[in-house]
């Protein structure tokens, strides 16, 4: 999944409408501002409460707050002293998380 994103593998609305006029570039999630790659998978309202919502799942499991950032979220680029056990179970949840995103 992390592959399929890094290299653009999902068509935002912005990029599709440019390819079909007929379709608008709205985001699919808010429907008002333009659906641009970076909106869709971090700027967009619904999806920062996605965001906010795996981070608190995240610390209720590990007791480790994660900065809400995209390098962390999108990326998988863990900062922080962790023991090797909580850092597969983070990278793992974020990538369920980035496939599910990707379906909705």
């Amino acid at each position: 999944n992390q592959y399929k994103m890094f290299y653009r593998w999902h068509l935002a609305p912005a990029r599709l409408a440019k390819m079909y006029p007929t379709l608008k570039p709205e985001c699919l999630k808010c429907k008002y501002k333009k659906g641009t790659f970076f909106h869709m998978w971090w700027q967009c309202a619904e999806v920062k409460k996605y965001w906010k919502k795996i981070q608190r799942w995240l610390f209720e499991m590990t007791k480790y707050k994660l900065k809400l950032e995209p390098e962390t979220f999108l990326l998988g680029m863990i900062k922080g002293n962790l023991s090797r056990e909580k850092r597969y179970l983070i990278v793992h949840i974020l990538t369920a998380a980035r496939i599910t995103l990707a379906q909705d």
